[in-house]
């Protein structure tokens, strides 16, 4: 008997219902990957726009990175509230929920582009964390319909769904800017509208798609009011906070200048968003492969292979921070080695866990890249303005040596054993 969930985890049901819950994880699957393009979507948009907006604003490269500071600092407050929310009332609130904040984070940027109020953008910016976290915390509610062995595999079938999203929104800075123009908007502004139409549209999939009354599948089914045992963070899940966290400072420092970096050589906003749309394809669509690796050789020698892979884009965005074409390369590798390092540490950090222990664990995940992150965020428009692009990167590359003898370290002590 088969079941189309990636690893799904068979389990003895009496006759005629395993055929039910079957469909019921196809439909919970389908739903996901839905939410995720939309989502995805609507996130790129924001996201790249943000530090752009800001620079366009207040005329200083040093304010261009506190958009995207607000934002992970809100995806991270978003993941305690969101997690809480999963515990008590389920995937399917939790996940809906954060995409409706997100939503109103896109309109109050919008309003800020109107009457170029930085204040406006930063407090919206903080909205949109939500929907971040909401795209993020997908790959966990797919990893609830798999078995422990499919996890991995789980996780990236919701990372490629938000390939597509996310790739197209990057590329519509230009179309959202002519939409803007239609609607008497600044040309920035028209990135927010797509996007908070994108996380509209995500809402009412998630809120309407996920409704079952299939308690088995663990993904979308409320909590039972047995009390949860308290969470403990083993080895191996610290390991996994610590490789999200730092994966996720490398990449959001080192990305969130480069547009800025980009309009500075001179690359116009079509230019922008095809280098942008490369570096969000390296961090989803390699996801099948992560994902098989992770579950092949284990999360902690794939992290030391994320490892390697962001060093490697990070020196090479130093050494050529002045050629856009190079520039390029080194984003598309920024994103394969974060794709990579998501899935190694997202499979550490709950590999083991109770089921109903993991919702605690993942927003402790989600928190922990949130606050690397902004602190990532908040250095890197300084850091650009002091001493370059390029010593940005260098600063990216020697934050990512760190992961090595962490992962090592987890991977010589399971050898040994």
């Amino acid at each position: 008997m088969t079941s189309t969930a990636p690893g799904a985890c068979p389990q003895p049901e009496a006759a005629g219902q395993r055929p039910h819950r079957d469909a019921t994880v196809t439909r919970a699957l389908h739903v996901l990957w839905a939410a995720s393009v939309l989502g995805g979507l609507a996130q790129s948009l924001a996201g790249t726009a943000g530090s752009l907006l800001a620079d366009e604003i207040a005329g200083s490269d040093a304010v261009a990175g506190l958009p995207q500071t607000l934002l992970v600092a809100g995806s991270a407050l978003a993941a305690l509230a969101l997690s809480g929310l999963t515990s008590h009332r389920g995937r399917r609130a939790a996940l809906s929920t954060g995409a409706a904040v997100a939503l109103a984070g896109c309109v109050v940027v919008t309003i800020a582009a109107v009457y170029a109020s930085l204040p406006l953008v930063l407090a919206g910016s903080l909205l949109l964390g939500a929907g971040n976290t909401t795209v993020m915390l997908g790959r966990y509610a797919a990893a609830d319909l798999a078995s422990p062995t499919g996890r991995g595999r789980a996780m990236a079938s919701v990372l490629v769904a938000t390939t597509a999203g996310a790739v197209a929104g990057s590329n519509l800075l230009a179309p959202a800017g002519n939409l803007a123009a239609w609607f008497g908007l600044p040309p920035l502004g028209g990135s927010y509208l797509l996007a908070a139409i994108g996380f509209a549209a995500a809402t009412g999939t998630l809120a309407i798609g996920l409704r079952t009354p299939d308690s088995a599948v663990g993904g979308i089914r409320a909590p039972d009011d047995a009390p949860a045992a308290p969470v403990v963070l083993g080895r191996h899940s610290v390991v996994g906070l610590a490789v999200l966290a730092l994966a996720n400072l490398v990449m959001v420092a080192v990305m969130t200048m480069a547009p800025v970096q980009l309009h500075h050589l001179g690359s116009g906003l079509g230019a922008i968003g095809l280098i942008v749309s490369l570096h969000i394809a390296g961090m989803f669509a390699p996801s099948p492969l992560s994902g098989r690796l992770t579950d092949h050789i284990g999360g902690q020698r794939a992290a030391l292979c994320a490892a390697t892979v962001l060093i490697t884009a990070a020196g090479l965005a130093a050494a050529a921070a002045r050629s856009p074409a190079v520039l390029a390369v080194a984003m598309l590798l920024l994103g394969v080695g974060w794709n990579l390092a998501m899935i190694a540490g997202s499979a550490l950090l709950t590999n083991g866990v109770p089921s109903r222990q993991r919702p605690r664990l993942e927003g402790y995940g989600e928190v922990g890249m949130g606050i690397a992150a902004a602190g990532g965020g908040v250095i890197s428009g300084p850091v650009m303005a002091m001493g370059g692009y390029g010593s940005l990167a260098l600063c990216g590359a020697a934050v990512a040596t760190l992961i090595l003898p962490i992962a090592w370290n987890w991977s010589t002590r399971r050898a040994t054993r």
